[in-house]
């Protein structure tokens, strides 16, 4: 009786030594991390070779209060009142990006941006026993902007017509303000001399129109700037400001819209002009 409990125990000891065996193979199974795919898309977008060249144009110009006998506009709750002025803003901005691989590009950017304000009068009524009004107040700014970018493409489930990029730009520019009022027919304000450098992150969506040429919309999300303001006033008291700093933020302000055109070179414009006289 001895012996045969003696087997008995060995035999559920092996039984449970080889089920600890397998379940320990089946656990330490080696599990690869999910991957998305992201920076490969099966789909060629915008093959490699391709010069790419657009420009994004954008102009407002506003005129209030401007009519025969007008009372003047008032906005904001009527904490602004007796507004008349004008006001225009002008920015260009042509680019051009040559494809270094399928889907990635590399190029370059300059802008160029106008602003003119001119208020004729304005009351600002912030409460009933405070308030004040301006006469003859001039703004004018311009600025010159380069950039040196790198964009890269992410088809929508391999579309060849809709896409999303990511651009990263190396900015540098300069820039000129003046603000200014006229008393007594003679001019006295600030002038401003504006340097500025940015390293930024620009996402957007372009659609193809046709074969060659897209329509995209971009905006500004991140961005490491620096600043500098220099600034006379009266051309006799002399003033520096300098500013830097990160924004991680959707900037409204920054909204693009822009036509660009995709023209194939070499073993690309090749295939398509086979493809043509077929």
């Amino acid at each position: 009786m001895k012996r045969f409990l003696l087997v008995t125990m060995v035999l559920l000891t092996g039984a449970v030594s080889a089920s600890v065996n397998a379940f320990s193979k089946d656990t330490t199974t080696v599990v690869k991390g999910f991957d998305r795919g992201i920076g490969r898309p099966n789909s060629v977008f915008i093959p490699k070779g391709t010069v790419g060249a657009g420009v994004s144009l954008a102009y407002n110009d506003y005129s209030i209060g401007n009519l025969v006998d007008d009372s003047g506009y008032s906005m904001l709750f009527s904490l602004i009142q007796n507004l008349h002025g004008n006001m225009m803003s002008f920015n260009i901005s042509p680019f051009a990006s040559y494809f270094i691989a399928n889907n990635l590009s590399v190029g370059a950017r300059f802008d160029y941006g106008r602003s003119v304000l001119g208020l004729d009068n304005v009351d600002l009524a912030l409460m009933d026993d405070m308030s004040f009004s301006l006469q003859g107040f001039h703004y004018f700014k311009q600025s010159y902007t380069g950039s040196v970018t790198l964009r890269t493409y992410i088809p929508f489930a391999n579309s060849k017509r809709f896409a999303m990029f990511t651009e990263v730009r190396a900015t540098g520019g300069y820039g000129q303000s003046k603000t200014y009022k006229l008393v007594e027919g003679e001019k006295v304000g600030t002038y401003q001399d504006i340097y500025n450098a940015e390293l930024g992150l620009v996402p957007g969506i372009m659609a193809f129109l046709t074969n060659e040429v897209a329509f995209e919309v971009s905006v500004g999300l991140l961005g490491f700037n620096y600043q500098k303001v220099a600034q006379a006033t009266n051309q006799v008291e002399l003033s520096q400001m300098e500013r830097s700093g990160i924004n991680f933020r959707v900037n409204l302000l920054s909204i693009g819209f822009g036509l660009s055109f995709y023209i194939p070179t070499g073993d690309q414009y090749l295939r398509k002009a086979r493809e043509e006289k077929k």
